[in-house]
């Protein structure tokens, strides 16, 4: 006779993540207003999905 099969093991619960990991990147600023798509590169002077060209950067605030 076999032995029974051992019970699986508990699925991890998504909340109970660590305590230290901080907030999600924000990816907004890569998001092409016009179209939505997301350029992770953002090297280019538009989307390369549409051909919107992006605004152009302010720079860093001034104090």
């Amino acid at each position: 006779m076999d032995a029974p099969a051992p019970d699986p093991p508990a699925a991890p619960d998504p909340s109970a993540g660590p305590a230290d990991a901080g907030e999600p990147a924000c990816l907004l600023h890569l998001v092409c207003d016009a179209c939505g798509g997301l350029d992770p590169a953002r090297d280019t002077p538009a989307c390369t999905r549409c051909g919107t060209p992006f605004p152009a950067d302010p720079g860093p605030p001034s104090a």
